[in-house]
């Protein structure tokens, strides 16, 4: 794993206090914990967005809209 690098960021203070709260709550060492911990799902959200969706089960997808990426809504 590559090296930590320091970073300032400016955070408002409905943030911060989120942050001071999870340090609190013990579930986090650090405010740098918090942060890493929510990059991680922002990361992860991401990730989800770029892959394609599934279609529900009332839709189906015809040749046509797979290739554009698109589920045509059946009945």
């Amino acid at each position: 794993m590559p090296s930590d690098q320091t970073r300032n960021v400016s955070l408002t203070a409905e943030l911060n206090a989120f942050i001071r709260v999870q340090v609190a709550s013990g579930h986090y060492q650090n405010a740098s914990e918090v942060v890493r911990a929510g990059l991680r799902l922002l990361a992860q959200q991401a990730d989800r967005e770029a892959l394609p969706s599934l279609p529900r089960p009332d839709e189906q997808l015809t040749p046509r809209a797979a290739a554009r990426g698109r589920h045509v809504r059946q009945g």
